[in-house]
């Protein structure tokens, strides 16, 4: 019986040991692979150079916040690097970098919009800018609105209904 309770106590050691092993492995891996990310490549890429599969990455990510924590902090370097190139661009009179600058970072005061007047007729004789504002209307404002074309065009026969609205009459 003492041997094997021994036997039990060395197979938990050898055990703990391969878990042990096993863990640093993965670190050592996962540093392999976050060094190649950060020399640029794609994580397609880097988990090549690290010798890991690509989907061994995506699992690793879900599981272990930290990595992932830290392969989101390696790529969102790389966006700043390129906000500062195109800021650095846009000082020193690149208009292309200045107009795409100003239209992304400031959008309440810079914008690259063409308003155009769109004159469709759609059922019923209303254009298209007459419709699109009556589909943004409450349902009070439509009423309104209907009972001010009543006075202007209708009798009570020809009287439109917000019940109308929507509806195909051909």
């Amino acid at each position: 019986m003492a041997k094997k309770e021994n036997k039990n106590k060395d197979t938990k050691k050898i055990e703990g040991k391969n878990s042990i092993n096993s863990i640093i492995n993965r670190q050592k891996r996962q540093n392999g692979f976050l060094e190649s990310l950060e020399g640029g490549v794609s994580i397609l890429k880097a988990s090549k150079a690290a010798g890991i599969d690509y989907k061994t990455i995506w699992n690793w990510r879900k599981e272990d916040e930290e990595f992932s924590d830290k392969v989101i902090a390696i790529l969102d370097s790389r966006i700043m690097i390129v906000e500062d190139a195109l800021f650095l661009n846009a000082a020193k009179g690149n208009l292309g970098a200045q107009i795409f600058y100003l239209i992304n970072r400031s959008r309440g005061r810079w914008k690259n919009k063409e308003e155009k007047d769109i004159s469709l007729k759609v059922k019923g004789g209303l254009t298209f800018n007459e419709f699109q504002n009556i589909k943004e209307m409450t349902k009070d404002e439509r009423e309104q609105y209907i009972k001010k074309l009543y006075e202007i065009y209708g009798s009570e026969d020809n009287k439109p209904t917000d019940k109308d609205q929507g509806k195909d009459k051909e």
